[in-house]
């Protein structure tokens, strides 16, 4: 039991992290690692899912398996291969009994007729004499001075859910609408600083087959450039020593061109090669 329920612990964090960091990527425009994180929610989700319906299953099953409880056999001369219980056991008994029911029907005919006429008569009497003050029902009502019924049951219960279910769709709805104003694609104003520059640190992992980290940098430069709207028309990589590079980026980036750049640059798409961006300037 205890290793089942950290199982589940560990499989409920694992939704919440990678959920969590679909959103992050996704707001910084990081879109391969958003697809490894949708991949991995996915994956986990499933997993959740199967083992849900597999502890589902296994319920069931041990349910089936369980031993029934044999029904109860009647005893008594009724229990005899084809014997069948009557219907009204009373009659099977002594003649006595079947004088008292008519007899017991019959009494109950003339107790009720009495009781009608008993009702007619007091009926007929009272709308002469009149009510008695003291049988006279109070000026305000029956329930004068009570107090005022409170809601039916179940009232507080439906309003309590649909109160809940319209915060959680106004919450929904202002999450969705805060993501799509961090990842919308929008134009940005003119900016007046001629160029941007962004520098930024390259390092490889293993074997890439290139002599020097230069030729890794044009590449992710020829790939960002074509990540903003409009394209990146001038500029280029500047080495500057120590495994850093300038990218000057002409005309300068505006907010969300600038927000575009770096998720590409963040991601680094080449192979076996890591890129960090250390620095951002205007102009």
């Amino acid at each position: 039991m205890t290793a089942r329920r950290l199982g589940y612990v560990v499989l409920g964090v694992t939704i919440f992290w990678t959920a969590g960091y679909v959103v992050v990527y996704l707001v910084r425009w990081e879109w391969q690692r958003a697809l490894m994180s949708g991949v991995l929610l996915l994956i986990a989700l499933v997993v959740g899912i199967a083992a849900a319906g597999a502890r589902r299953l296994a319920r069931i099953e041990r349910r089936l398996g369980e031993p029934r409880a044999e029904p109860e056999v009647p005893r008594g001369r009724y229990a005899e291969p084809g014997g069948e219980p009557p219907r009204f056991r009373w009659l099977e008994g002594d003649d006595s009994y079947r004088v008292f029911i008519p007899v017991l029907l019959g009494a109950g005919i003339v107790v009720s007729a009495l009781a009608a006429l008993v009702e007619r008569a007091a009926g007929a009497f009272g709308r002469d004499a009149g009510v008695p003050r003291s049988l006279a029902p109070p000026s305000g009502g029956v329930l004068a001075g009570a107090p005022e019924p409170g809601p039916p049951d179940g009232r507080d219960g439906r309003v309590r859910a649909i109160v809940l279910g319209v915060a959680g769709a106004l919450f929904a709805g202002f999450a969705v609408f805060q993501l799509a104003e961090l990842t919308q694609d929008r134009p940005d104003d003119p900016v007046r600083a001629p160029a941007s520059m962004l520098v930024i640190e390259a390092d490889t992992r293993g074997d890439t087959g290139a002599a020097a980290v230069d030729p890794l940098v044009d590449r992710l430069w020829e790939y960002c450039r074509g990540s903003t709207r409009p394209y990146v028309e001038g500029g280029g990589a500047v080495p500057l020593g120590g495994r850093r590079y300038a990218l000057v980026v002409r005309p300068a980036l505006g907010e969300h061109a600038l927000r575009r750049m770096l998720g590409c640059l963040q991601d680094g798409l080449v192979d076996r090669a890591r890129f960090r961006v250390i620095s951002v300037r205007p102009g």
